[in-house]
This record gives structure tokens, sequence and C-alpha cells, in this order.
């Protein structure tokens, strides 16, 4: 956490005997809680946490980036997995990237539209409930508690207001401007601020409604298309109506008598298990979830 955040947090560990569901952001948790009192299930309520923290946490990530989806079946004991990560345009090759001038010592900025990839998350959210949902609640009904947050609005968290002021502060450094949508009169919401975002219920709405198209067809991908584009991206609209999500086979590794689970390249999962490869060598003592030196 950065060091001029003066904000800390103690709590006890969750114990519970019907079921419980963990985010950072205790309006998303509820939003994931409810889901599962009605009869949702451990899918259902992580699409659900993931779509209310696109609405209060939009500085972190959400309908515009990627998603990696690992479920554990109970009934078979079978893990399975979604890659929900999108691709970069079909255009943007390296002689194009080289035809702007850019090259691996002078890249582009950390900013620039040819960064942007097809956003994987909300595929893998349709799909995530369609291939490991409890089929009791439609996604319009997994979606139903992030597209009220966003419509009706809620207070602001603290941390969230932190890092939406600085990555703000960042963007117009670097010359780039974020849309109204994420502003209210021009500026970041403060702690406690109400902030309501329209535009996104919206979104979800649709893509409740209608799944997959909803968003990688018709006007949310043309919108997404034309920002693209107006700041020197190469997407199109094929780009994004080919997307699809790629069911994977997780990758694992036993670490003092726990066999550890990640999705393989290209997530990061596999450098995670590597490193618990590495301290395997090493005297720990492992106890209550904390790593002890010997």
């Amino acid at each position: 956490m950065d060091t001029d955040l003066t904000f800390s947090s103690r709590r006890s560990p969750v114990v519970c005997l019907h079921g419980c569901v963990a985010s950072n952001q205790p309006l998303a948790s509820n939003v994931g809680l409810d889901i599962l009192k009605h009869g949702g299930n451990a899918a259902d309520a992580a699409v659900a946490i993931a779509a209310a923290l696109a609405v209060t946490e939009p500085c972190s990530t959400g309908p515009g980036g990627d998603a990696f989806c690992l479920f554990y079946d109970a009934n078979t004991g079978e893990i399975r997995g979604i890659n929900g990560s999108g691709r970069s345009p079909r255009a943007q090759t390296l002689d194009f990237l080289k035809g702007r001038g850019y090259t691996a010592e002078a890249p582009p900025s950390p900013f620039d539209a040819v960064y942007v990839t097809v956003p994987g998350a909300p595929a893998c959210w349709c799909d995530a409930i369609q291939l490991f949902g409890s089929h009791k609640l439609s996604l319009q009904e997994v979606l139903r508690g992030a597209v009220e947050l966003a419509e009706v609005g809620f207070p602001v968290g603290e941390v969230a207001a932190h890092h939406w002021a600085n990555w703000v502060a960042a963007l117009r450094d670097a010359g780039k401007e974020l849309g109204g949508d994420l502003l209210i009169d021009g500026h970041t919401p403060r702690c406690g601020q109400v902030f309501r975002n329209p535009a996104l219920a919206q979104t979800l709405k649709e893509l409740g409604e209608r799944g997959k198209p909803a968003f990688y067809q018709g006007r949310v991908a043309q919108a997404i298309i034309d920002v693209i584009n107006r700041n020197g991206g190469v997407m199109t609209l094929d780009d994004l109506s080919s997307h699809d999500s790629e069911v994977i086979t997780p990758i694992s590794t036993e670490f003092k008598g726990v066999r550890l689970w990640e999705p393989p390249p290209n997530s990061q999962g596999l450098a995670a298990l590597l490193l618990l490869n590495i301290l395997d060598s090493f005297p720990l003592k492992v106890e209550f979830g904390q790593i002890f030196w010997i």
C-alpha cells in the first residue's frame, strides 16, 4: 500500500457455516453474499462481485479489462478454468509498431491506445455462469446488484478515492483525459461522496439481458472502437466480435502438503507456482496461513 495513504485495517478471520465471500470492497462483498442467499453458487457470486467491483473501483479493472477463472467442483473434485484475457488487434503487428517509430528502447507511452487489448472480462463472466454457475439465477439476476450500485450510487471508499485521484492525475500528466462518466463536475469523487455511473449501469444491464453479443457487437462495441481509434489505436469491430474465452486445464504444484492451482500462461500463475517451488527448498514452517523462517 502507498506510504502516503494513511489507512489501516485489522480484521478477524471470517468463520461461518453456510458460505462466505471475500473482496476488498464491502459493498461488492454484500452483492456476492446476496447471490448466495438467493440460491447462487460460488461462480455466480464471483461474477456478481467482479461486476460490483467494476462499479465501485473503476480505477482497478472492469468490463474493459481481462479476467481469469478457477472453479472447484465439490461434487466431482474436478478443477477447471477459463482464460478470459483478450488479444491485441490483428492489425497491430510488429511492422505497424515499427512504422510508428516504436522500438524496445523507445516504447509507446504507458497510456498509449496501442496497449489496449480486446476486453475479455465480460465474456469470461458470461462463460463462468454458463459453465460453472448454479443455473438457479440468470446472468441478469447475477448482475442486478452491480447495476443497482451504478444506477442508485454508492459512497466511495477511502482506498478507492485515493487511487482514483492518483490515476486521473497520472493520465493528465501524460496528456490524456479521463472520460466525464468517471468524474463529478470534472473531479474525482472524494471519500464518502456518492458516485453514480448510469452509462456503466446501462452496459451491465444490456450484458445481463443479451449476453456476450451486447458487449462485443452493436452499441458498446462501436463505442469501444471509436474511442480507441480516436486515440491512435487500430482495433476493429471484427477484433471484438471474434473474441471468445478459452476453457483451460489449470496447472498446480504441491507446497508443504497443500496442492495449489493456477491458470497456465498467459496468466502469471506459473510465476507463483515457481516461487513456491523455490521456497520449498528453504526451512520454512507454515502455520495458520503464515510463513515463518526456521
